[in-house]
């Protein structure tokens, strides 16, 4: 089985899928099972000041998810399209830019840890603490980022807990929002990073840690006996508020079977451009299949 990881995406569910769609097309293969890493910006109802921060106002594409849950007419159809190309919805984690009262009320309702959140089966969230089989593999999460005070960002601390009494070597693959302590550092010079992943990592040693949040490609480098890569963001803002393309490395794959990890950094990826139209790209890929 393939597992494609996606980085940080902030909203931008159309590109997101279109991204999606492309590396199959370009492969010639589905991908069989989509985890995204957190920050999917899973905001239903954005208020006032969420629509007026600086950030929206330079790309509004970062509203798109409260878009799709809202779609009509033409967008239905592309969304239904779109869905019939993929052979599971994109599974998401909780990262530290999301509605948590509304994840949280969404997870109750259902009572499950993979909850299906849009009309179309697009998009699952996946609760903190789930381990999933996976092409006979098994496959943990974790998400929230490591705070100096607990709020609704934070590493949930029961599930931190639950996920560090696995023994060495039975989680293949663990997603986490945040990433070990030490991968960077920031603008101020201060170190990046948590340690609380770092112990986590150390202790249950799984094949594979897969995160995000700090928006640019890091990695691979070993920790021991498991792979860390931190993916890009899916498309980044350059100070001038310029909206980029989908970036390289913010896409990997997994093969089950070989157990290889590709970073997807090919130049189709330029084609998603801030030109992007999500209608446009769905007529096309009808057409091309």
């Amino acid at each position: 089985m393939k597992i494609a990881l996606i980085g940080d995406i902030h909203g931008r569910v159309f590109q997101t899928l279109a991204t999606v769609c492309e590396w199959q097309r370009q492969h010639g293969e589905r991908l069989d099972f989509l985890l995204q890493v957190g920050d999917l910006g899973a905001y239903p109802n954005p208020n006032d000041e969420l629509k007026n921060n600086r950030f929206i106002l330079q790309d509004s594409t970062q509203l798109d998810f409260s878009r799709m849950l809202n779609a009509q007419d033409d967008l239905v159809a592309d969304l239904r399209a779109l869905r019939a190309q993929l052979a599971s919805p994109i599974h998401f984690i909780r990262g530290n830019h999301e509605d948590f009262a509304w994840l949280k009320q969404v997870e109750m309702e259902r009572q499950t840890t993979v909850t299906p959140v849009d009309p179309f089966d697009l998009f699952a969230y996946v609760s903190d603490g789930a381990v999933m089989e996976v092409g006979g593999w098994r496959v943990a999460v974790l998400g929230g980022i490591e705070t100096g005070e607990i709020d609704e960002r934070s590493i949930d601390e029961a599930m931190y807990r639950k996920l560090y009494a696995y023994r060495p070597g039975e989680i293949d693959l663990l997603v986490t929002h945040d990433a070990p302590y030490g991968i960077s550092t920031n603008y101020h010079g201060e170190t990046q990073g948590s340690a609380k992943i770092s112990a986590l990592i150390e202790q249950i040693q799984p094949r594979y840690l897969i995160a995000g949040h700090y928006h640019h490609l890091n990695g691979p480098r070993d920790y021991g006996r498991t792979t860390y890569l931190g993916l890009a963001v899916l498309v980044d803002l350059r100070r001038d508020g310029e909206r980029r393309s989908v970036q390289a490395g913010s896409i990997a794959v997994i093969d089950t079977v070989t157990g290889e990890l590709a970073i997807v950094t090919e130049d189709w990826l330029k084609s998603l451009d801030c030109n992007f139209d999500f209608h446009g790209y769905v007529a096309q890929l009808k057409q091309a299949t």
